[in-house]
Order: structure tokens, then C-alpha cells, then sequence
């Protein structure tokens, strides 16, 4: 015997998952293109941290959409103090001013030439970690190396797309940590930036839109 749903028995609803898609934007609205940059000045020391601050403004929410970075080795200003005469002249071409600057770093200490070519073959290496300081949502489980979440500096990869875009609020903030792995001179006053690209959708999240 076959037994089929009464009519008068009811249907369960079923419950949709939340929607985390970022808020598409009113007609009243604007959306601009905008770029948060967090600066970090490192010291040159294997597992030295170092913290920076984004604070998103009251202006509207932050949508970001990708990430990369980009590091600026320390001057070696320091490092041939004492040697005159090398450069000839020229210098006024920059074929010769970089041969010159070769030279007078080789004959000051070769070592720092080596570490040099070091610097521009091997780039930099460090760990990373991201938290929403304003929900203390963390955005993976542990620090990442550069070179699997952000890519190369020499510009292999130097942008990440974000698996899906992050929505951060007015006045929320993100604090960005970073272990230094290389270590030596060239990276001690050395400066490395991260780069949260998106964009900002004026007056939402502010009670205006």
C-alpha cells in the first residue's frame, strides 16, 4: 500500500545561508577606486615583529578586492662612506654610475656586493598576518609567507585577487603583522608596504546612505 503526504500536512521551509556578497551600492551611492597602505620599517633581524594600523574612514565601507606589497632595501650611503675618487666621469650616465656604485661597494667590502645581487635575485622573505581589529576576525590560521600568499616583489605575482572581496566598515580597523625572515644590513631601515586595493562606497555604513 502506497502512502502519500496528506493535504493537510505542511512542508518544512527551508533556511538560505546568509548572504555575505559585499552591499551592491544605491543610486544615491558612489563608488571610487581606493587604496589602504600599511608601511613597516624593519630592523634587519630573523623573527623581529612589527605592527601597522589601517583605520578605514568615516567617509564609507572599504571593499577590498586584492592584495600585494612592495619592499624598498635599506641605503647603502653607510656602506662606502670613506671611498673618493671612484666615481668618474660617467656617472652622469646611469650605465656608468651603476658600474661606479658597483665598484666602490666591491671595494669597500665584497661582501656587501654579493649581498647586493643577493637582494635583487632572492627579493625579500617574511610572514604575514591580517586581522579585523573591529569584529577580531582573522583572516587565516597562521602567519603566511610572502611568497605563497603575496608572491615575489620582483613583480612574479605581486598581486593577490582575494577569493572573495572583504567588506570592512567606517571606523573599523585592520592591523597587519609582520615576522621578518631575511635578515643582514640591506634589510635593517629597510621599508615594506602592503597594499589593500578596492574601492569605497561613499555614505554606506555611515547612516547616510
Amino acid at each position: 500500500m502506497r502512502f502519500g503526504l496528506s493535504q493537510d500536512q505542511q512542508q518544512v521551509p527551508t533556511r538560505s545561508a546568509p548572504d555575505m556578497t559585499p552591499p551592491t551600492a544605491s543610486p544615491t551611492t558612489k563608488e571610487i577606486p581606493y587604496d589602504y597602505v600599511a608601511k613597516f620599517t624593519l630592523k634587519g633581524q630573523r623573527g623581529n615583529r612589527v605592527q601597522d594600523v589601517i583605520n578605514i574612514s568615516i567617509e564609507g565601507a572599504f571593499i577590498a578586492t586584492a592584495i600585494g606589497y612592495s619592499f624598498i632595501p635599506a641605503k647603502l650611503q653607510t656602506l662606502t662612506t670613506g671611498v673618493t675618487g671612484v666615481l668618474s666621469a660617467s656617472a652622469n650616465d646611469s650605465l656608468g654610475l651603476l658600474l661606479n656604485s658597483l665598484l666602490a661597494l666591491e671595494q669597500n667590502d665584497p661582501r656587501m656586493l654579493a649581498q647586493c645581487v643577493l637582494v635583487k635575485l632572492c627579493g625579500i622573505d617574511f610572514k604575514y598576518s591580517i586581522v579585523d581589529s573591529g569584529s577580531g576576525r582573522e583572516l587565516q590560521n597562521q602567519p603566511i609567507h610572502n611568497i605563497a600568499g603575496l608572491g615575489e616583489a620582483t613583480g612574479e605575482r605581486p598581486f593577490r585577487p582575494l577569493a572573495k572581496p572583504m567588506l570592512f566598515m567606517p571606523r573599523s580597523t585592520i592591523r597587519l603583522e609582520i615576522e621578518e625572515i631575511s635578515e643582514g644590513p640591506v634589510y635593517a631601515n629597510a621599508e615594506l608596504f602592503i597594499v589593500l586595493h578596492g574601492y569605497k562606497i561613499l555614505g554606506f555604513g555611515t547612516g547616510m546612505s
